[in-house]
């Protein structure tokens, strides 16, 4: 496939590689690279003595005890040709493994090590010891939990909600837990209701699981709770009793204190609520999970879906704030990708105000007005959608759609380190430490376009569907000089999504660039007139200021310039950087309006 051609095998910056000692795996950005098993074992023992001379001699007797069979020369210079390959590294200019001539290897690399389990010594009658200073900043993982929503047993098929719900409530109540990286119940949507504690833990990537189920017995329900240290093979904490669902709050905040006083973590007072998070109507919850669902998929083909089953949650019960806090992103984004008419934004609107009536420290509330903030009908409010995710964070901090959303508008204000920061700080909460793929942004506006190309190929590779890294790709190609796979992109492109002023003002700059200025002005009159990607015409907007400059219409490309900064795009950093403006930059107009954004968006604002 020519997309595929596009991309190459890069260099990782320093602690993007991760050496799991207890999966036995080598990971490059979280996603995990083939090595065999001796090429493995040989980069285990040489970062286990990271900076010392490994001799050859040392090796054969490390990898086969002897080297009377083997030919030694041959094989070594192939294990370690494999591990530079996968840690992309140079042996003209190692960054990971140096050659001593004549003599062994060295490691000499950053790798960050994540040991097989955790010292025993963590664990005593209380569970986990806090982490002190030194060892919070040695690379260690951190502790991580995940909570899965309870198993029903016995007869009974009416749950009321509790099995999810439960889990949820726990999940809410221990994600400020210092110290621990508490999974969102988003993140364990798509685990199948049989799977056992230990495969939960494994294709989540976490540590501890809490499990158990309830059973109806004489009339009273009966919860079982356990959670599991796979990393020891031992459980930690039991506990067994009757649910009042009276008093199910109370039980909530009981069971999240045992945990925490299991794994030796305090856990903070509660937070007052208003308003249950779940519904006790059994349709309402059944609708909202089924909404629920549809909407954390992030297919934009399935939101008018969402939208359904989440507005029969809010009609059955019109006190679940939850439901109107999911709802309200939903008509956000089905606003912002697909459709420009005011009817979708006023719902989300709506919801949104009604979620936080009903709890204004719901932290969904707070992530759903910033959509609203972050919008083309509020004109891309940067800074107040900040505030709003800063508090959503502040109130429950295992929220990585927060997370990535304030990297989406940090980067679009320029402020890409911090915005690279925050989707980091999303990966812990994402199943197996996974980064969201909208991290290309920040590569792209950054010029690492080696970093950007891979985390295309893996979007790509995902959701071969989604727009966003079939534009990047595009883009990425015209940034770099490479007009002919521009140009072959840019087919692929069409024929995926014709009409697409994304696109089509790309195709622009493709001709600008290549001196057809009347085919590009055909692509800025088209971009111009279609009303699709709404909530994205900034970048259209940006684009055709870069089609204006390539023609040395300066003047006019000042002008669209300033409209995609004024409609949300003013990521200055990268003004300074494209190629494709670089006939504006003598101008005092250019100047005046990259001081303007820099005062406007100091580096404080992204601080959290």
């Amino acid at each position: 496939m020519p997309f595929e051609s596009l991309m190459r095998r890069t260099t990782k910056p320093a602690g993007e590689i991760e050496l799991d000692l207890g999966r036995y795996e080598l990971r490059r950005q979280g996603r995990r690279v083939k090595l065999e098993k001796k090429p493995m074992d040989l980069l285990i023992f040489l970062v286990s003595r990271r900076e010392q001379l490994i001799s050859r001699q040392e090796i054969v007797t490390k990898l086969w005890r002897s080297d009377l069979f083997i030919d030694t020369e041959t094989n070594i210079n192939n294990i370690v040709r494999k591990i530079r390959t996968a840690l992309g590294d140079d042996s003209e200019k190692p960054r990971f493994l140096e050659t001593v001539v004549g003599k062994g290897y060295r490691f000499i690399g950053p790798m960050r090590v994540i040991d097989a389990r955790y010292p025993q010594s963590e664990f005593g009658s209380g569970g986990m010891r806090p982490e002190s200073p030194e060892k919070a900043g040695s690379g260690v993982e951190r502790a991580s939990l995940a909570v899965l929503p309870l198993m029903q047993l016995g007869k009974a098929t009416d749950d009321q909600g509790i099995c999810l719900g439960f889990a949820d409530a726990l999940v809410a109540r221990l994600g400020n837990l210092p110290g621990v990286d508490v999974l969102p119940t988003s993140a364990v949507l798509n685990l199948s209701a049989g799977v056992t504690s230990a495969e939960a833990a494994s294709r989540l990537g976490v540590r501890f699981v809490v499990h158990g189920g309830i059973q109806m017995s004489k009339g009273l329900w009966r919860l079982s709770l356990e959670m599991l240290d796979t990393h020891l093979q031992a459980v930690c904490f039991i506990r067994k009793r009757d649910l009042d669902l009276n008093r199910l709050s109370d039980l909530e905040d009981e069971i999240a204190r045992q945990i925490a006083l299991a794994l030796n973590r305090p856990l903070g007072p509660a937070m007052p609520q208003r308003s249950p998070r779940y519904s006790k109507d059994p349709m309402a919850y059944a609708e909202f999970m089924r909404g629920f669902k549809l909407s954390s998929s992030g297919n934009p083909a399935m939101l008018d879906e969402a939208a359904r089953h989440l507005s029969n949650a809010v009609a059955r019960d019109p006190a679940f704030s939850l439901a109107h806090a999911a709802l309200s992103v939903v008509c956000a984004t089905r606003h912002f990708e697909l459709d420009p008419s005011s009817a979708w934004w006023e719902k989300a609107e709506f919801h949104c105000c009604r979620a936080l009536d009903l709890d204004p420290d719901l932290p969904e509330g707070h992530v759903a007005r910033a959509f609203l903030f972050w919008g083309p009908s509020r004109n891309f409010q940067h800074l107040e959608a900040i505030d709003e995710l800063k508090r959503a964070l502040a109130l429950q901090n295992n929220q990585p759609q927060a997370y990535n959303r304030l990297g989406t508008i940090l980067a679009h204000i320029g402020l890409l380190e911090h915005a690279r920061e925050m989707y980091e700080r999303a990966r812990p909460f994402h199943p197996r430490r996974a980064v969201s793929h909208s991290i290309v942004q920040v590569y792209v506006w950054n010029q690492e376009y080696d970093l950007a190309r891979e985390e295309i190929e893996a979007w790509r590779a995902e959701n071969p569907e989604n727009k966003y890294p079939v534009y990047f790709a595009v883009l990425l190609a015209l940034l770099a000089g490479d007009l002919n796979q521009a140009r072959t992109l840019l087919d692929e492109a069409v024929l995926l999504l014709p009409e697409e002023p994304l696109i089509v003002s790309l195709e622009g700059v493709y001709y600008a660039s290549t001196g057809l200025a009347g085919k590009a002005l055909d692509c800025l009159t088209t971009a111009c007139a279609s009303p699709k990607s709404f909530g994205h015409s900034h970048h259209s907007y940006y684009q055709i200021a870069c089609i204006l400059a390539l023609l040395e219409r300066r003047q006019a490309a000042i002008e669209w310039l300033e409209r995609s900064v004024s409609s949300g795009f003013a990521c200055w950093p990268f003004f300074l950087k494209d190629p494709h403006l670089k006939n504006l930059r003598d101008l005092p107009e250019f100047d005046v309006l990259v001081s303007s954004l820099q005062a406007k968006f100091p580096d404080h604002i992204g601080l959290l």
